[in-house]
């Protein structure tokens, strides 16, 4: 794991990215949450599928916390997911970390 010793402003910065990725991650699941509740305040949907829906999302919903929360939001893999899944890795991070960001 990476051992490399941070800035207190890196540390700052790397938490802004992964509160960035927590709320991109948890938006996309609230989306389609609220197109379902869309879907049935419009009548295409009963209320026991949207019950449904509800309780698939809380458990997607605690899966991205314990994402989020297990390791610290410091964590250095979650730091790095975020800024590959953000768009944010610079170059020489790229290839400092091929290992690490292999799908």
């Amino acid at each position: 794991m990476n051992k490399k010793k941070i800035s207190k402003a890196e540390r700052i910065r790397n938490r802004e990215v992964v509160e960035s990725y927590h709320k991109k991650v948890t938006e996309e699941e609230l989306q389609g949450l609220f197109d379902d509740f869309t879907r049935w305040k419009n009548g295409d949907m009963p209320y026991y599928e949207l019950t449904e829906k509800i309780h698939e999302f809380h458990k997607v919903n605690q899966k991205i916390w314990s994402k989020f929360n297990y390791n610290g939001w410091d964590d250095f893999l979650l730091v790095l997911e975020a800024k590959k899944e953000l768009n944010l890795l610079t170059e020489d991070e790229k290839i400092e970390y091929a290992h690490w960001l292999q799908d």
